[in-house]
């Protein structure tokens, strides 16, 4: 049973990392035999619950996605800083070379 431990695990952790709005409507979409809430009518969002809902994660999303292309940015940079090192690295070895065989 080692196999299920890891796995309740990163559910468990993946689950932590998502919004609360996020986890409301997914445990609202859950079906309905999961669920032991005997009146699920009392618990049920209503249209503008939900509206509001949705606009915050699209907002999030955004968020997120505006986030992540400044980082993707930011790594783009640094990889091409690493590449004039790198560059640069390998001409003063080849001076070095050049000036050892003379």
């Amino acid at each position: 049973m080692p196999a299920a431990a890891p796995k309740g695990v990163a559910m468990q952790s993946f689950s932590s990392l998502l919004p609360k709005a996020l986890s409301a409507v997914l445990h609202l979409a859950a079906p309905p035999g999961l669920t032991s809430d005997p009146q699920p009518s009392r618990n049920t969002p209503n249209l503008q619950q939900l509206q509001t809902e949705l606009r915050d994660l699209r907002d999030q999303f955004e968020l997120m996605k505006s986030q992540h292309n400044k980082e993707i940015h930011l790594l783009m940079n640094e990889l091409d800083e690493e590449k004039r090192i790198r560059l640069t690295l390998q001409m003063e070895i080849q001076r070095m070379k050049k000036h050892m065989s003379k």
